[in-house]
């Protein structure tokens, strides 16, 4: 397994290098990825099971017809759970807690959750009319939309979507190239044919999850570098 890595690792920084030409860029992007690595040692099936989950229900209503409607429904509280299991695990560290998926359903959080998805597709979908580019740009500026909630407990969603757009303002290319840098990282599951998501499904949500973190301003150090420092 680590044999077939070393050379994803390699053209990943090899990517990093063509896109940022910035050797300061560079070590920020190794800086989040190094972070969610950290995390997923030892974790990394725990993770996958977070992203697995919520995908196989999904899967399921699909195949009965209903899964578009049933994505529409759960997919504000399932994605608020994931953002609140994955800051969790790049800010402390540790294994995630499979009852937390339901987080979405607690607290008065599956409405403003619902109302997050709901505006996310539909201004999206309408910024695409115009042209495919202003959609996708949208797209990174409401990205952080889940975080944000996570983060705010009373916030509504109309709230977070400002939010986020100002969050992501300046940081868009940063986002858009975090993404490009994964590219060596889908080709290897296409490789293994699928079972590689069990890495690297966990590993790119972290890295995400430390991305926000970082353009948040609460971008602690790795959870093993804190107890290294505490020493």
């Amino acid at each position: 397994m680590l044999t077939l890595l070393a050379p994803i690792v390699f053209i990943e920084k090899y990517v990093y290098n063509i896109i940022n030409n910035n050797e300061r860029v560079l070590m920020n992007r190794v800086e989040l990825k190094t972070r969610a690595k950290e995390v997923i040692k030892g974790n990394v099936f725990s993770f996958f099971l977070i992203i697995f989950l919520p995908m196989l229900v999904f899967a399921i209503t699909g195949a009965t017809g209903w899964g578009s409607l049933v994505s529409v429904v759960l997919g504000g509280a399932v994605s608020y759970a994931m953002a609140v299991i994955f800051l969790k695990g790049i800010r402390k560290g540790g294994a995630p807690k499979i009852e937390d998926l339901l987080l979405g359903f607690k607290d008065n959080n599956f409405g403003r959750t619902l109302e997050a998805y709901i505006r996310y597709i539909v201004f999206i979908f309408l910024w695409t009319l115009l042209f495919i580019v202003p959609g996708f740009i949208k797209m990174l500026s409401y990205s952080q939309m889940f975080y944000i909630l996570a983060d705010n407990k009373g916030m509504s969603a109309g709230e977070a979507q400002k939010k986020s757009m100002e969050m992501m303002n300046g940081h868009k290319m940063d986002l858009f190239v975090l993404y490009l840098s994964f590219i060596p990282w889908l080709l290897f599951v296409m490789i293994t044919f699928g079972f590689g998501i069990i890495y690297v499904g966990p590993y790119m949500e972290l890295t995400l999850a430390a991305f926000h973190d970082k353009i948040a301003g609460k971008g602690a150090k790795a959870p093993e570098a804190k107890a290294v420092a505490a020493k």
